[in-house]
């Protein structure tokens, strides 16, 4: 086995002890509303409490499992889905601890996803990650509530990024059955809400899923797959209502769904009696714009919280809209109609590359790599102060790319699939194993 030096802090960075970062702040069950936006994270961010950043690094550790877990490789017969099965998720990727049981599965099969994943679309489309409920009683008591866990997997590097994201805002046409009238409201060019048209057709492709044990197989949207299960999991701890939460997290193109799919939900909630006070909220990590300063309004009048987690030196938080975005002023308000002009959403935390870890490079899709993102998340005390190293483990930072800096004897892109998912079996022979279950 390998032994890695411990890493050796220098002058700019500062190790806090766990004795001093979390001897004084109070229990998460007794402030989880306000962990999870329910006052726009007012006080808690510059500093940043360490409830918070505790809470934002574990959402994002189950983004980054979407890409662990992702059957990315084209010469496996199991490619784009999942290695693992619901059962086993959790488990099988070093988070039995986690407290939660997967429910669902989320796919999606669309040509943005044919082009960036290659020429091998399956019927049942591309898996992009889970819907998950916590179930473990010490951990909803830690929690302070049930919570209901979506989490998107992005694309792979910011080069894709700039191949795919070629697009414009286009009228959402999302309809919800109301519970009070029995009829349906359909929500398409409500005060202009524009969003950009690869997020959506990616949201609203339609796949082959298969339902029950029988396995028969039926034609459903993506979206409504995650509404129809979100549906179902309020019904089923409806008496625990006033202690329950949702909430999205994603990476990357992940981000830009986890934040559509959120208003999407809230939106739905909004419909049904007494469901609409049921808190919903995203962390998201490297998102995009995602649409127009209408989307942005009604996003914040919903009641949905998003905090943005951006690297500044990352490109893809800047696209699209790179001429016509938020921090134009006027002109942007005054063209908001236009279909290229795009706002972000909610709240912005910038991460400053400021850690002793990381080596200086050129490559741009590196600062977009969420390993690093959950590095600089980790070391990130305030926006004036220096990076502060808080124990996680800096080898994960070169799981898929080459930052950390050569004397901390980390290969680079380290992370790969045993034996490429061959397995020997009793004859001795090696094959490629059928899909979990």
């Amino acid at each position: 086995m390998a032994v890695f030096p411990l890493p050796q802090l220098e002058d700019n960075a500062v190790l806090l002890p766990s004795s001093q970062t979390n001897s004084t702040q109070p229990q998460l069950c007794d402030v989880w509303r306000d962990i999870q936006g329910a006052h726009n994270w007012n006080g808690l961010l510059d500093p940043m409490v360490p409830n918070l950043k505790a809470e934002a690094l574990r959402y994002g550790n189950l983004a980054q499992l979407c890409y662990d877990a992702f059957g990315g490789k084209s010469y496996s017969k199991n490619y784009g889905t999942c290695y693992h099965s619901k059962r086993d998720l959790f488990n099988k990727m070093g988070m039995s601890e986690s407290g939660y049981q997967v429910t669902k599965y989320v796919y999606a099969n669309t040509n943005l996803l044919n082009q960036v994943f290659g020429e091998k679309p399956k019927d049942q489309g591309v898996w992009l990650g889970f819907i998950a409920v916590c179930t473990d009683p010490n951990e909803i008591r830690r929690l302070g509530r049930r919570d209901i866990v979506i989490a998107w997997r992005g694309t792979q590097t910011a080069e894709e990024w700039i191949e795919d994201l070629r697009d414009i805002l286009v009228p959402t046409r999302l309809s919800y059955r109301c519970k009070r009238t029995g009829k349906n409201q359909e929500h398409h060019f409500a005060g202009g809400v524009l969003i950009e048209r690869g997020f959506l057709s990616c949201y609203t492709s339609t796949v082959r899923h298969r339902q029950g044990a029988a396995g028969a197989t039926v034609n459903i949207s993506t979206r409504d797959l995650v509404v129809s299960e979100i549906e179902r999991l309020i019904q089923v701890y409806e008496k625990e209502m006033d202690n329950l939460s949702i909430t999205f997290t994603g990476h990357s193109l992940g981000a830009a769904l986890a934040t559509l799919s959120a208003y999407d939900i809230k939106q739905m909630l909004c419909t049904k009696h007494n469901f609409h006070q049921i808190p919903v909220t995203v962390f998201a990590f490297a998102s995009p714009r995602v649409g127009n300063l209408a989307f942005a309004k009604r996003v914040e009048e919903i009641g949905v919280k998003v905090l943005r987690f951006v690297n500044k030196r990352d490109v893809v938080p800047k696209v699209p809209g790179v001429c016509m975005n938020e921090n134009v002023g006027c002109l942007s308000k005054l063209l908001h109609w236009l279909p290229w002009t795009y706002f972000h959403v909610g709240f912005e935390l910038p991460l400053h590359n400021n850690s002793p870890f990381i080596q200086h490079t050129h490559n741009l899709a590196y600062f977009h790599n969420l390993e690093l993102y959950l590095h600089l998340l980790d070391g990130y005390v305030g926006s004036k102060q220096p990076f502060s190293w808080s124990g996680r483990d800096h080898a994960l930072v070169n799981k898929s790319c080459d930052l950390l800096r050569e004397k901390y004897e980390i290969p680079p892109k380290w992370w790969q699939e045993q034996n490429k998912g061959l397995v020997k079996g009793p004859d001795g022979k090696w094959t490629q194993p059928s899909e979990e279950e």
